[in-house]
């Protein structure tokens, strides 16, 4: 799982008063490093976080609550009529968590940092603003973020900077 998903930040659109709000990703920045080993470093540090600190599954419950009962009373001609409201329970649902996972994503991203990678949270780019030429290029050394530049994931686990001069109106 890649240090985007394992960051729990928005992995896909948002949908504001019905406009689409553009995504960050979390970029793996090394001066000395291309994208191949952004790739590896990322499987490697996240195989070791996997071995080194399993999932320990958890069965918890909501808490419950059970809204308070009334009843009201009124007389109809030569009868009484009642009407009982409330009673309804919320809550009680039962779910499953994992309670190492905290300690396994600080693992992580221990070991990303011990591998001299930064992390630099960047707007992802509109893919089809970037030219499939500049995609090949991008595979290579990674790029320092700067102004106005965004993120093209290229694989599954790393991706590059396109700055602005680089994108297709």
């Amino acid at each position: 799982m890649s240090f985007k998903l394992r960051a729990g930040l928005l992995t896909g659109a948002l949908l504001v008063l019905g406009a689409c709000v553009p995504t960050t990703s979390y970029y793996l920045y090394n001066s000395r490093a291309d994208v191949s080993r952004a790739h590896n470093d990322d499987f490697e540090c996240d195989l070791a976080a996997e071995r080194s600190v399993p999932q320990a599954l958890r069965v918890a419950t909501t808490p419950m609550y059970t809204t308070p009962q009334y009843t009201n009373c009124y007389k109809v001609g030569y009868t009484v009529q009642c009407n009982t409201t409330g009673g309804q329970t919320y809550g009680g649902d039962t779910y499953t968590y994992d309670a190492n996972k905290n300690l396994r994503n600080e693992y992580y991203a221990r070991c990303m940092v011990g591998r001299g990678w930064q992390v630099f949270e960047v707007p992802d780019c509109d893919p089809k603003k970037v030219p499939m030429d500049l995609r090949e290029k991008l595979m290579g050394k990674l790029r320092q973020p700067a102004e106005g530049s965004c993120y093209i994931q290229l694989t599954e686990r790393a991706g590059n900077i396109v700055y602005p001069s680089e994108l297709l109106e």
